[in-house]
């Protein structure tokens, strides 16, 4: 499809957009890409399959910073999460291919992003002290059945050192091999693979929250690695929407104009952001961006409907 000049304009400022988002502990871009790409195109599939590789690029964009500063770090036992969430991502494909669902998603997914922007629009970004309070929260709530007051306060006292540790040690605060443990594996697992399967999000900050309450990681050292993970599930998922479209629906999804315009957005306000991140107001920028999810989520229900 040959792109007017306003379209070309539209895909790099929402790629800007989902640049910043991503920036901001990992965020997928899926609000902001999928209205707009249903918009252009009238086609549910191609805008998930699209938003995914977009994610991709800017989150490899993105943990470049994180990389230069070494705050990530790749462990054996993370990958129960990740082979459970590409096996329920190539089965959500798969069901998003062959049933009714795929015309659903053409009203459900923009009334989800509707939602996601008022949400947005009311508290903006998740930021490092928003995502480390939700962390602990969750963390204490894991571990406090059974303890005593002193066991809870020294456990209180281990969870707030450890988010905010800049060293490499990584200390978990479930014990491993646990049935807890394997239990929350496998929850944060299903989650990502639905996550990325049938919306074509990368669950970025899934992914940051399992780190830190499952595998101990500090808050930094856990946003970096789960950028590395989201990369890796990105890459699986939208090879699903490749194979399984050539497959089923006999077409690739994927076109090279609208994701290399979107992709020259995302990069650069991606580096930029994720250098600067903590300069920009996470309230001001999650606001900007919850009204553009919204307005774009309410034009893509509305021209669904009329199509």
């Amino acid at each position: 499809m040959a792109l007017e000049l306003y379209q070309i304009v539209i895909l790099i400022s929402i790629g800007a957009l989902v640049g910043i988002s991503i920036s901001f502990i990992g965020q997928t871009g899926m609000g902001i890409v999928f209205p707009i790409i249903l918009l252009f195109t009238g086609d549910v599939f191609l805008a998930i399959a699209i938003n995914l590789l977009n994610d991709l690029i800017t989150a490899a964009a993105v943990s470049i910073g994180y990389l230069r500063k070494k705050q990530f770090k790749i462990r054996v036992d993370i990958f129960i999460i990740m082979i459970i969430a590409v096996f329920i991502s190539f089965f959500g494909v798969f069901t998003l291919m062959t049933s009714p669902l795929g015309n659903i998603f053409g009203w459900f997914v923009p009334l989800f992003t509707m939602i996601l922007g008022l949400s947005f629009l009311k508290k903006g970004f998740p930021t490092y002290e928003s995502v480390k309070k939700m962390a602990q929260n969750m963390a204490r709530k894991t571990v406090k059945r059974g303890k005593s007051e002193e066991e809870l306060a020294e456990i209180h006292k281990k969870i707030d050192e450890q988010l905010a540790s800049e060293t490499d040690t990584i200390q978990g605060f479930i014990s491993r091999g646990s049935r807890l443990f394997y239990l929350l594996a496998i929850f944060f697992g299903i989650f990502v693979g639905l996550n990325s399967g049938l919306f074509g999000a990368s669950s970025g900050l899934v992914f940051v929250l399992a780190l830190v309450i499952l595998y101990g990681y500090p808050l930094k050292k856990g946003v970096g690695t789960a950028l590395i993970l989201s990369i890796i599930i990105g890459l699986c998922t939208f090879s699903f929407y490749q194979i399984f479209g050539i497959t089923i629906k006999g077409r690739f999804f994927f076109n090279f104009e609208l994701s290399f315009y979107l992709a020259i957005g995302s990069i650069i306000s991606g580096i930029i952001a994720s250098t600067y991140i903590q300069k920009l107001s996470a309230k001001t920028m999650g606001r900007t961006v919850g009204l553009v999810i919204f307005v774009l989520g309410a034009l893509a229900l509305t021209f669904y409907f009329i199509n």
